[in-house]
């Protein structure tokens, strides 16, 4: 194991600094603006004339953004909307099916439309709702970046629940010591696919060479897309620390984190510093330690859970006498 160890860490300095040299193939751009144009196309082609013609009037962000599209009959019933009620119908982060399936009754989502979020209405595991409007299963558009879904009709800017339910407060999760073996094979695919190349490459070689055979299942990686992490790459010194700054040992899905919001012990990570929920000015983003989580539940098993974030999380400030713990202390019973 001794000599795995060396040989990981080792192959994961020659691929990074192999893609650091300049190559023919250039790194994957941000998000570019085609997915929006992307998105106006196959609503036109889906029948959605009315929302594709919408996206091409008001300014949308490129990425990340999740899209539900009432269909023609709405716009045409009700009347061209107000800007705050359109913008109710964009979420500035990406969700997929899994996650808004996996999301219970009254879970809020953020939403562009000022100091407005979207509810969670569904009480099927299998049918989608919000705001007691149903949203299809299956996106019409998922290029990565962008979703876009069909909805039944408009959702009510004024929406409320007819009762209230508290959310659900996370048990103080204690994080555990690491273990030796890594299937993150199909979570770096993942990644792969969004965008977020070299987090993947951490998680394919890096973690292998240092999780502790004593085991504890559950990870949350918090992971930057590739324009975020390319001005690290030639610095070799702190692979280590940018990876293992972005790792929990224990699983906390999007609905833990909505459901902390700063009021329960911070994270630990693997190098013992603290990584901290919040939320934005405006109430609407979750953050950690400042840096927008966009994706939620980008990836999710049954002990791994991966949200992509917008930027990379910064070292913390220490004082002279103050040094980052190197792992964990051993699990208190």
């Amino acid at each position: 194991m001794a000599s795995l160890k060396l040989v990981l860490p080792l192959l994961f300095l020659f691929a990074l600094s192999t893609a650091a040299q300049p190559s023919p193939a250039p790194l994957p751009p941000p998000p570019p603006p085609s997915s929006l144009s992307d998105a106006v196309e196959t609503l036109a082609n889906s029948g959605y004339m009315a929302m594709s013609l919408t996206l091409e009037e008001i300014k949308l962000p490129s990425s990340p953004l999740t899209i539900f599209s009432p269909p023609d009959a709405s716009f045409s019933s009700g009347g061209q909307p107000s800007l705050a009620h359109l913008l109710l119908h964009f979420s500035p982060v990406s969700l997929s099916p899994a996650a808004l399936l996996s999301f219970p009754f009254s879970t809020p989502i953020p939403s562009l439309s000022p100091s407005k979020h979207l509810i969670v209405t569904s009480i099927q595991s299998h049918k989608i709702s919000i705001h007691n409007v149903g949203v299809s299963g299956v996106p019409l558009l998922d290029d990565g970046f962008v979703l876009v879904y069909a909805v039944d009709d408009f959702f009510d800017l004024n929406f409320t629940l007819p009762f209230s339910i508290p959310a659900p407060k996370p048990e103080f999760l204690r994080c555990t010591k690491l273990e030796t073996l890594s299937r993150f094979r199909d979570a770096a695919g993942v990644l792969k696919t969004r965008g977020h190349s070299i987090m993947a490459s951490f998680l394919e070689l890096q973690l292998l060479g240092f999780l502790d055979d004593r085991g504890g299942d559950d990870w949350t990686v918090f992971a930057p897309a590739d324009q975020e992490l390319v001005e690290f790459s030639g610095d070799f010194l702190e692979y280590s620390s940018l990876l293992t700054r972005h790792v929990a040992p224990c699983k906390m899905g999007w609905l833990d984190l909505e459901g902390s919001d700063g009021s329960t012990a911070p994270i630990l990570n693997v190098k013992g510093f603290a990584l901290n929920i919040s939320k934005d000015r405006d109430d609407q983003m979750l953050m950690v330690n400042g840096v927008e989580i966009a994706f939620p539940d980008m990836y999710e098993s049954e002990r791994l859970v991966i949200h992509g974030i917008k930027g990379v999380i910064a070292l913390p400030e220490l004082d002279a006498d103050q040094e980052l713990l190197e792992e964990f202390p051993a699990q208190q019973s």
